[in-house]
């Protein structure tokens, strides 16, 4: 039997599912990483579908979340009637 050309992924190659957000066709669909932030489209309806891109979830340290608050309190001009 010759080898197919089917889209079925490879198993050492990673993949993406996503449903196709067509209310009348819900298929799920498995794309190639590299896909990320494209366009593709689903084979069952024809619609255009964006893959997500990754989320990097860059949280501050919470030593520096801390510094830019004391640092705007020291530049702050002293009140009227407070002593330099």
């Amino acid at each position: 039997m010759p080898p197919s050309s089917s889209p079925i992924p490879s198993p050492n190659q990673s993949v993406i599912r996503i449903m196709c957000p067509n209310l009348a066709c819900k298929r799920v669909l498995a794309v190639p990483t590299h896909a990320r932030g494209k366009l593709v489209r689903c084979r069952s309806c024809g619609i255009n579908i964006r893959i997500p891109q990754l989320k990097q979830v860059e949280a501050p340290a919470p030593e520096e979340q801390a510094k830019p608050q004391a640092k705007s309190a020291a530049s702050q001009p002293p009140a009227k009637g407070e002593a330099a």
